[in-house]
């Protein structure tokens, strides 16, 4: 049902924008808009499942539902019910988006760019999927198909496939990843504006993710602190910060094109801080308390996650020759090549209780259960239990021996914070590591000291809280605190609208965000700010 005020719901994302870096340089008068945002309208600091789980964030967001209803984690993942490490894409999530739900009741909307996302046949509004995001799991596409060419002859892409492309991590790939991140906020601010002058859309959402991708690469830049500082020029060293502020320019300008109904949120689902982590000791972890055979047959790791850049090259390389391999041969021959060459071959089974899975940020670690796992050998139920404990006792323990302070924040035991159909396609044990240093040497009772240097590739990484900000005649307009979950997105989002949360919804809208509890607050307050302004 469209609002029979007349007004939008606008929802503009920020990934990754980062609250901390965003106070910073409000207080440095560089965020303008930001600044009116925050001292005119409630903050709602978003706790977020990505502290758990990174990459399950936006299957959440669409969804609605936690990541065991919908099983997503990570860019790549294990394959239940066997050893093979396989590209996940955006139709592995098996539920309706939030929009569906949206345009199923009549609201008439536009959709840009939100990750993890993928095309809808039977999508009746505008959705365009990959077109300028931080990482794909499809690939640039539209609805209706004819959006995508127009979208390429009258603004361009900056990949024939969609997203910003592969970065060089060197110097000049990051002059030139500037360079391309200012051209890609241009080009979707334009597209935004068309979107909010049109009169045929009830609810417009557009992801905005350079903040993301610079916040990556671009960090040791900005941060003279970290172990990979470069003392570049202050167009690397500025960058992030440059970012910020365009980025706050044309969030102001598509302020302006808002009617005095209308609604705008504007969010950040998790921010970004130094890559620090210990993920590269797992393995040597693993062997050392018994539950695999060596350090190099723990990781079933085919993705992009830590160390050099000759390991990232060669990540893409297997997994160019995999996707080639699977499309010429049959199903059952690849899988018989795996077994037999693939990262699961070089692992005794037998001798092996947990294992690791492909991640880049926490690090995620996967029991070798009988029954579920080829061949597994940990029992369910009290021997799960157990070894689930032993291993987040042993994490616990560890010391990073630069700082004498723990090198583990906490232990997440995914399988009980997230129980469901899909819990299974999950790691069992999640391990948020402490990133206010460098974790090179650790040390613990049991394990002794271990010493192991790496390179991270990107030099920034994800913090796992997020921020929402609103303004319109549906929310409440003193500047006050909030709490909420990014969970309870979707759920507001329909709220504005009058529609119905379905049965299956796992959070209430963000109610004290709200005047009312649907968009039928709305009439009211509009016309008793008209009332006032006569």
């Amino acid at each position: 049902m469209a609002r029979s005020s007349g007004g939008r719901t606008i929802v503009l994302g920020i990934d990754s924008v980062d609250l901390v870096l965003v106070e910073r340089w409000v207080a440095q008068g560089l965020l303008p808009f930001f600044a009116k945002m925050l001292r005119n309208g409630p903050l709602v600091r978003l706790s977020a499942v990505s502290r758990v789980l990174q990459g399950a964030l936006w299957p959440s967001l669409l969804s609605g539902r936690s990541p065991g209803h919908h099983g997503n984690f990570y860019l790549t993942q294990l394959t239940t019910g066997t050893y093979d490490v396989d590209t996940v894409k955006g139709d592995r999530v098996p539920l309706d988006a939030f929009y569906d739900r949206l345009s199923a009741h009549g609201v008439r909307c536009a959709i840009v760019d939100i990750p993890n996302d993928m095309p809808k046949s039977g999508f009746k509004g505008l959705q365009i999927v990959d077109w300028l995001t931080e990482f794909q799991q499809w690939q640039f596409a539209a609805q209706p198909a004819a959006s995508k060419r127009e979208i390429e002859h009258r603004l361009g892409a900056l990949s024939r496939t969609g997203g910003y492309g592969p970065t060089v991590d060197s110097i000049e790939g990051h002059r030139l990843l500037r360079q391309r991140l200012e051209k890609g906020l241009a080009m979707k601010s334009t597209l935004t504006q068309e979107l909010l002058d049109r009169n045929d859309l009830d609810h417009i959402f557009v992801v905005f993710a350079e903040a993301h991708k610079a916040g990556h690469f671009l960090w040791k830049y900005m941060d003279a602190t970290h172990p990979d500082h470069v003392a570049a020029e202050p167009y690397l060293r500025d960058a992030i910060q440059a970012i910020y502020v365009l980025l706050d320019r044309q969030l102001a300008q598509l302020s302006r094109r808002l009617r005095p109904q209308d609604d705008l949120i504007v969010f950040s689902d998790h921010g970004m801080r130094p890559n620090y982590r210990g993920d590269h000791f797992v393995g040597t972890i693993l062997e050392r308390l018994g539950l695999c055979p060596c350090e190099r047959a723990s990781r079933l790791d085919i993705g992009p996650t830590r160390s050099r850049d000759s390991t990232r090259v060669m990540s893409r390389m297997r997994r160019a020759m995999r996707g080639l391999i699977s499309t010429v041969v049959p199903t059952s021959v690849d899988q018989r090549l795996r077994r037999q060459f693939g990262a699961a071959a070089r692992i005794d089974w037998s001798r092996t209780q947990a294992f690791s899975v492909p991640t880049d940020r926490n690090s995620y670690l996967r029991l070798n259960v009988r029954g579920r796992e080829p061949e597994g050998i940990v029992a369910r139920g009290g021997a799960y239990a157990d070894l689930v404990q032993f291993i987040g006792d042993e994490f616990r323990a560890l010391v990073n021996a630069e700082t004498g302070k723990p090198a583990v924040e906490e232990i997440f035991n995914v399988h009980e914070l997230y129980p469901g159909p899909c819990v299974d396609d999950l790691p069992d044990i999640a391990i948020l590591w402490h990133s206010d240093a460098p974790i090179n040497i650790l040390e613990s009772p049991r394990l002794g000291r271990m010493s192991i240097r790496v390179r991270e590739n990107r030099s920034g990484n994800h913090r796992a809280e997020g921020f929402l900000l609103a303004q319109g005649p549906s929310f409440r307009s003193q500047r006050k605190d909030l709490h909420g979950d990014i969970l309870q997105i979707p759920p507001t989002l329909l709220a504005l609208h009058g529609v119905p949360r379905p049965d299956d919804s796992e959070m209430p809208p963000l109610n004290d965000l709200l005047v009312g509890d649907s968009s039928w607050a709305r009439r009211d307050r509009v016309d008793r700010v008209a009332a006032l302004t006569e």
